[in-house]
């Protein structure tokens, strides 16, 4: 496999995707930035070392993260300013049977059951992903490809695998890797275990087989991967229906988010799920803090940066009988109107910002400026996008990073 090509490729791709930030901005009057941007000075300081050290960057949302589209577009283009210190936490979504980033699959030859965090009935430690897999065939074996046609560097030379093995005995056998396994670094099971694969040279692929493990159900909680250099780490974790209140309800999953990522900024894209629910303007504003006060208690020094859910809208199907030929036929019609929750969502994160002095960017407004360019860019249930619109939509926000750390970098006198 030529790394070296997938490298080349990469950076040329990153390249073309950062000139279409441009072109596809061009045209927009409105005020894309970011609201108390001060509150980023400290990520943006670590930036200014990430020639020299690994600055992790950690993503946080419901459907319009998992997908991946959105949060690699934005770490993508960082990384390619900045540098690139690894792909950073990845699990697979295809063997829990459902959607994820498309820049790498996962294989088995064993079958696995997922649990998510949105679900009734789950165990009570889904780890750093939100999401868990497990599987009662043994022995259980993974693979990993990471695809070499994507946009996004992943090549790695260090993996860390999170599982639950039932018991203190498991052996892990990785090819020709160094396996080196320590204690979980968050909470959960007596015997929650970490990994570490190391490897001699840069690779795209790994396969480990757990042997001798319990006759329990063995739990895989996903992998972290870093490719020793220095620049950004750009993770992201999504679960489709995801809330606020899910990640309050089980708080593990954040204390596991900043053990495994030990980001230096945090992005939480939420608010979506909650306007197509019984919306309460206060108890949504206090899952907010919630979050918010639980990221700063693990993480005095992180950098919080909330964003706002897009123009969604409502989908009305009506349903009528009419008479054709003799026979009555089922007539349904589909109109689109504004769903009101969405702007109370929106009100009440950027109020919640405000107050307490949390860097904000308003997507919400920046997507209804900009509706002209999305308008062909929507899902047909307009509540998400197409990939070119998470595309957009990621551009977009590094757009807003960018001018943030530009006005950074002048009050501090530095050279941009």
């Amino acid at each position: 496999m030529n790394i070296g090509r997938k490298i080349i490729s990469s950076s040329i791709a990153v390249l073309m995707l950062m000139a279409g930030n441009s072109a596809m901005a061009q045209g927009f009057s409105g005020d894309n930035a970011i609201a108390q941007d001060t509150a980023l000075y400290r990520f943006f300081n670590a930036l200014t070392h990430a020639d020299t050290s690994v600055v992790s960057v950690f993503h946080l949302g419901d459907s319009h993260v998992q997908a991946g589209y959105f949060p690699q577009t934005n770490g993508a283009l960082l990384q390619g300013q900045f540098g690139n210190a690894g792909r950073g936490f990845v699990f697979p979504y295809n063997l829990a049977g459902t959607n994820g980033p498309e820049d790498y699959r996962w294989s088995s030859p064993v079958k696995w059951s997922m649990e998510r965090v949105i679900d009734r009935y789950k165990s009570p430690v889904l780890g750093p992903g939100a999401i868990v897999i497990s599987t009662n065939n043994m022995p259980p074996a993974l693979s990993f490809l990471g695809k070499q046609d994507s946009f996004q560097e992943n090549s790695f030379n260090e993996a860390e695998l999170f599982y639950d093995p039932g018991n203190d005995s498991t052996t892990v056998v990785a090819g020709t890797a160094d396996v080196i396994i320590t204690p979980m670094p968050f909470t959960g099971s007596p015997t929650m275990t970490k990994a570490t694969l190391s490897f001699r040279d840069q690779q795209q692929i790994f396969s480990a087989r757990f042997e001798n493990t319990a006759r329990t159900p063995f739990r895989f909680y996903g992998a972290f991967l870093r490719n020793g250099n220095p620049g950004v780490i750009y993770s992201s974790v999504g679960i489709n229906g995801a809330m606020y209140q899910h990640y309050n309800d089980n708080s593990n999953i954040l204390l596991a988010d900043m053990a495994v990522m030990k980001p230096q900024l945090v992005i939480i894209s939420l608010g979506t799920n909650e306007a197509y629910g019984k919306f309460d303007a206060f108890a949504f504003r206090n899952e907010i803090d919630k979050t918010v006060s639980l990221i700063r208690q693990l993480n005095p020094a992180v950098c919080i940066l909330l964003t706002t859910p897009p123009d969604c809208m409502r989908v009305i199907y009506t349903h009528s009988r009419k008479k054709i030929r003799g026979k009555w036929r089922k007539i349904t019609k589909t109109s689109i109107t504004p769903n009101p929750y969405i702007a109370m969502a929106t009100q009440q994160i950027e109020g919640y910002a405000r107050e307490h002095g949390v860097a904000c960017w308003n997507f919400n407004a920046v997507n209804k400026l900009q509706r002209a360019r999305f308008n062909g860019l929507w899902a047909p249930d307009h509540v998400h996008f197409s990939v070119k619109g998470y595309q957009l939509q990621g551009q977009l926000l590094n757009e807003a990073l960018q001018g943030a750390y530009r006005k950074y970098m002048a009050a501090t006198k530095k050279t941009y």
